[in-house]
């Protein structure tokens, strides 16, 4: 399979040697659903025995502190272990250090949007031994908010109020599942919102019930996606309008979506920013970035191109 990135910055075929005990500074997330922090530690001590510093998240320790010391004292990579959210605070960190220490992945959480937009695998004996061995670089776009970075996806309107209503026992125990449910609550009397979005300094006004602007294209799981053209390495970000007043736009769109006909249905446009879209509406409306609610409107989301290195499976393995 071929992996759907154009700027490869640097290839290679042979297993590195990491050249001390700290090359690999690894940030776990114990509370990420699809296995305990024993468990993941026990997969990082078979496959990086000896290379690597697990660092565990805790409110006690600033996690950029602790990350900016790493690289200081030769750290080759930094691996997250968790969900989107994990990935997301790492990422930012490393692209507000400007560095090109490479960012490895071990997906944990509910849906690992970033991890299979990447081809990064699910299976964590795998994704383990994609850090020590043979693995490609691509140098991947963020999404910044203020002054931080956002790796997938932005969103406001039905994404966030199902984001923000899904409870942590719900994710913990129906996974996606707990998600879709609590979508298709919120629909339940929802009703689009009027919005202004200044695309690169031009304003339009709208009505919609979601607004997306995506780093990656992937909705919740492959195959479905938001657009087949959406992806975290070409330098811009898409902006996805929605209005769906219904059950029946919403199934219009979902039938649309698993044919991949995405620009056919009526109810959906596309525009593309490569600096900065602006999201206000008269009525505050929640906003989510990466899976988490970070605000409510007004918004202003800026490209960051290229910011951060992620080691990924060979292009042609």
């Amino acid at each position: 399979m071929r992996w759907p990135f154009r700027r490869v910055i640097r290839r290679r075929t042979n297993i590195e040697k990491l050249q001390n005990t700290t090359s690999v500074f690894v940030v776990l997330n114990p509370n990420s659903g699809r296995c305990s922090g024993e468990e993941a530690r026990l997969l990082l001590e078979k496959h990086l025995s000896g290379v690597c510093q697990i660092h565990e998240l805790s409110s006690e320790s600033s996690l950029a502190e602790c990350i900016r010391e790493a690289i200081s004292e030769g750290a080759e990579r930094i691996v997250a272990v968790g969900g989107d959210g994990t990935v997301s605070a790492v990422g930012d960190i490393l692209a507000n250090l400007g560095t090109n220490v490479p960012l490895g992945i071990l997906p944990l959480g509910t849906a690992n949007v970033l991890a299979g937009e990447l081809g990064i695998p699910s299976d964590m004996e795998e994704a383990c031994r994609l850090l020590t061995g043979p693995h490609d670089l691509v140098k991947i776009d963020a999404m910044r908010i203020r002054d931080r970075h956002y790796l997938t996806q932005v969103g406001v309107g039905l994404d966030a109020l199902m984001i923000r209503d899904t409870t942590t026992e719900d994710k913990k125990r129906f996974g996606r599942l707990a998600y879709i449910w609590t979508a298709f609550s919120s629909l339940a009397g929802f009703q689009p919102r009027r919005f202004t979005l200044t695309l690169d300094g031009t304003p339009i006004k709208l009505k919609a019930s979601q607004v997306l602007v995506a780093n990656s294209g992937t909705l919740g799981q492959k195959p479905f996606r938001w657009g087949l053209d959406i992806r975290p390495d070409d330098g811009v970000l898409d902006v996805c309008v929605i209005r769906a007043r219904n059950l029946f736009d919403i199934l219009s769109l979902g039938w649309h979506v698993v044919r991949g006909r995405h620009k056919h249905a009526r109810n959906v446009t596309y525009r593309t920013i490569r600096r900065e879209v602006t999201i206000a509406s008269k009525v505050p409306v929640p906003v989510q970035a990466d899976g988490e609610i970070v605000g409510e409107t007004p918004v202003t989301v800026r490209v960051a191109a290229g910011v951060i290195n992620v080691l990924v499976p060979v292009a042609n393995a």
